[in-house]
């Protein structure tokens, strides 16, 4: 853990009910419409993972971390925090997700 409490912070989706989600079975990538902003973003499968766990629930980054290594097999090490980071940071600045402090 941080000294500065960055991995108890909890994300949130912002106001999920206006995310227009397309997915195909035979693609990895899905597209979101944000009605909100008209935007339409490309997420590929990590991306998909972040925004529906925090549009359950609030989540930190380290769980996402956590759950990300289960759900893909992969390693729960230091590139992937940095993805999930990531991932975070550019759906804060589209307004995707809000950080909650404890």
């Amino acid at each position: 853990m941080n000294s500065d409490g960055a991995t108890t912070v909890e994300w949130v989706a912002n106001a999920p009910r206006f995310w227009c989600w397309a997915e195909w079975e035979e693609e990895e990538t899905c597209a979101l419409f944000h009605q909100g902003s008209g935007e339409t973003l490309l997420l590929n499968p990590l991306g998909r993972f972040v925004l529906k766990a925090v549009s359950d629930r609030p989540m930190t980054a380290q769980a996402l971390t956590s759950l990300a290594a289960a759900r893909f097999q992969l390693p729960e090490d230091e590139a992937l925090a940095a993805a999930i980071g990531v991932s975070l940071a550019s759906f804060r600045q589209r307004g995707l997700v809000l950080p909650v402090e404890p």
